[in-house]
């Protein structure tokens, strides 16, 4: 027998992104003063009137999203951010961001001659081992000086300046598809979603200068094209600090709700404690995220009131007695909990590749046949389980996660479930042992009927009562008698309150109606039953038609249409239960002989054409419709046309973009319904692949 167990501790790991020995401290540098013209048309007005020049050459500028020439014009999905904040997505600066100057003023050092001079005032100089340039050029690429002035009054040339390339189409832009506006005309362009562009200018910052606070850029055209306007739009800094954060260690003592983080001390000498930030999420916490864990003197914290089986992230940082006062976050760290009993369970698979491996924290017993992550055919999503075993084999038991009110009385196991050959018996109960299948209780044998998910009543349910061990886990195992066994959409939770209806069945379907009838549930609702009918696979959200009894003809707008049938107990007039519903596809309105479509006769098939469906249509009742042309019988539908004068007439079938038809029989018959004589029978003999052409003479 084989059987493995998955307790879901991950061992500990560094998500390292950099080789610097210091973590990214992205900062953004608001600019105080320098920009001089507004090349971004924003509000409501005239593009002429929200900006002050042109961007590139021509007559174009940027345009925000809030851009509207008239109040009434309708809103843009593209444009610069209205917040004026730019998240780089070059792939090397994660985080990196910049903040654009005010859209309704000068936001724009804009640089149309060679030689021109522009400085860029920081409203808050900061020092910087980096500094990260925002901008684009209009027309054609550009070339710039880039002098970084200091605080102290020392400066720094930027060796090989910097290249802009145009706003369209060029490589390394830190955001792309903001569009444009012609200024004259406030003529919109998407510009297909690609362009224009601005792009991000990394610019070093010496070693020798890293701790000056950076007072202003100076930048300088030096590119002698004609065409081709640098805009510079804005600079952040990836912050200097001579507080150095630790380096974190394995994670020690992984329990289902606690773990102990470590790390080594700080290289800072003024290091005076540590800070400890953890989530369930990955993005790193900024400069302002206030760790969980503050003012700790050792290398290690314990972390308590974890969730089981959950993977978390944890970052540290140096607090410092010196001029800069915190490092920048260490590097991140994850663990993962140990399995723990937990309270409530929903799991559809779908995060686990299909093979033998069952999800974290449940147990496989298996000896042979199959128990698998399965890809085929699942109620939701991409993935299911599947057992099964011959009659000589045995059986597969699957156990849950340990439940810490499994024996409440109050809760309920739920499931989609299917049989590959009906009926088959798939058992749910408890294991006292979640490694020993001998110690297999049975509960309730579930009778699965349906060998699919999308017949009737694909949903089992078992209350587990309160005569249930504390410390068992509940399982689920197969009968082996060659069926396959599929489950999905697994879920524990409390009962509810007021049960939904059951065993929901579809008759009476007509192009504009259906009878929708369901099993009330075991305790009737008081109130009887509410239905909606919708035409997408989304349980209504508001109420429903009243009805008291478990039958209802529901009409329905539209021929050859699928609609999805609701319907839920109503207990009281505030406890409801939830929707179940059913699907149907109303009937052509030409399905039958009775009531088929005119066609009108034209000189060519394009003249007077149908476009015909044969969503929703039936085999004919009309015995005597029977086409010599081919025996096999299909779901058809009718039309009628009146011969001409010459008593010659053509029908043809042909394909419609779009249509997954790619074959018909077309029958041709004169009389009336119910006394049909068929005077013409084709199937594939259309110039357009498989389908029909009938010609007709002297009628």
């Amino acid at each position: 027998m084989k059987i493995n167990q998955f307790f879901g501790i991950a061992s500990f790991a560094l998500v390292v992104s950099s080789s610097s020995l210091l973590a990214q401290n992205y900062q953004t540098m608001p600019i105080a003063s320098g920009y001089n013209e507004d090349v971004i048309a924003n509000g409501v007005g005239l593009s002429l009137n929200s900006t002050t020049s042109i961007l590139d050459g021509d007559s174009y500028v940027f345009v925000a999203k809030n851009f509207q020439s008239t109040s009434t014009s309708a809103a843009i999905t593209y444009g610069v951010p209205v917040d004026g904040i730019i998240t780089s997505v070059v792939a090397t600066t994660p985080g990196l961001s910049y903040q654009l100057g005010n859209l309704s003023a000068a936001n724009s050092l804009r640089l149309s001659n060679t030689n021109l001079t522009g400085t860029l005032v920081f409203a808050t100089p900061k020092a910087a081992t980096k500094l990260y340039m925002l901008s684009t050029s209009g027309s054609a690429p550009s070339t710039l000086n880039v002098t970084v002035n200091f605080s102290d009054g020392s400066s720094q040339v930027i060796t090989g300046g910097a290249s802009i390339p145009d706003w369209y189409g060029g490589t390394d832009f830190a955001v792309q598809g903001l569009g444009r506006i012609n200024r004259l005309t406030d003529g919109l362009d998407a510009a297909g979603g690609t362009n224009p562009r601005m792009y991000q200018a990394a610019l070093a910052i010496d070693a020798a200068n890293q701790a000056k606070p950076i007072q202003s850029v100076t930048i300088t055209k030096t590119s002698t094209t004609t065409n081709g306007f640098p805009n510079i739009f804005a600079f952040s800094a990836d912050a200097y600090s001579d507080c150095a954060p630790p380096v974190l260690q394995a994670t020690t003592g992984i329990t289902s709700t606690t773990a102990t983080v470590a790390w080594t001390a700080s290289a800072s000498a003024q290091a005076a404690f540590y800070g400890v930030y953890y989530s369930t999420s990955a993005t790193a916490p900024t400069s302002t995220t206030a760790p969980q864990l503050t003012n700790l003197t050792g290398t290690s914290a314990a972390i308590s009131n974890l969730s089981p089986n959950t993977t978390y992230y944890y970052w540290v940082k140096t607090n410092c007695n010196n001029t800069t006062g915190q490092s920048v976050w260490s590097f991140s760290g994850t663990f993962k909990t140990a399995c723990g009993p937990v309270t409530s369970l929903s799991e559809n698979f779908d995060s686990y590749v299909a093979g033998t491996t069952l999800p974290d924290c449940w147990v496989r017993n298996f000896v042979n046949g199959t128990m698998s992550i399965s890809s085929t055919t699942p109620a939701s999503g991409t993935r299911n389980l599947y057992q099964t075993n011959t009659s000589t084999q045995t059986p597969s038991t699957v156990v849950l996660p340990e439940f810490s009110n499994i024996n409440a009385g109050t809760h309920w196991l739920k499931l989609k479930a299917r049989v590959t050959v009906a009926t088959g018996t798939l058992n749910v109960g408890y294991v006292t042992n979640p490694t020993d299948p001998s110690t297999f209780v049975l509960i309730q044998a579930l009778s699965i009927a349906n060998t699919n998910y999308t017949s009737t009543n694909p949903e089992y349910t078992v209350i587990v009562p309160s005569t249930v061990p504390a410390n068992a886990r509940l399982a689920v195992r197969n009968t082996a008698d060659g069926k396959g066994y599929y489950w999905d959409d697994v879920v524990w939770e409390a009962v509810p309150s007021c049960f939904p209806p059951t065993a929901l069945t579809t008759s009476a379907v007509t192009a504009t109606s259906a009878t929708l009838s369901w099993t009330a549930p075991s305790s009737a609702p008081a109130s009887g039953y509410e239905y909606v009918y919708t035409t997408t696979n989304t349980a209504p959200t508001g109420s429903g038609t009243a009805i008291s009894g478990t039958t209802v003809t529901i009409p329905l707008p539209s021929s050859s249409t699928t609609y999805y049938l609701w319907v839920r107990s109503k207990c009281s007039t505030t406890s409801t239960s939830v929707w179940t519903s059913a699907t149907v596809t109303t009937k052509a309105v030409n399905d039958e002989c009775s009531a088929p479509i005119a066609i009108t006769p034209g000189g060519t098939f394009g003249a007077n054409p149908v476009i015909a469906t044969t969503l929703g249509a039936t085999a004919t009742s009309d015995t005597t419709a029977t086409h010599t042309c081919q025996t096999t019988g299909y779901n058809d539908t009718w039309y009628s046309v009146v011969v001409p004068a010459s008593g010659n007439l053509t029908i043809e079938t042909q394909s419609v973009s779009g249509s997954a038809v790619s074959d018909t029989v077309l029958g041709v018959y004169t009389g009336s319904c119910g006394s049909l004589t068929q005077v013409g029978c084709d199937d594939d003999s259309s110039s357009d692949g498989n389908f029909s052409l009938v010609s007709l003479t002297g009628q």
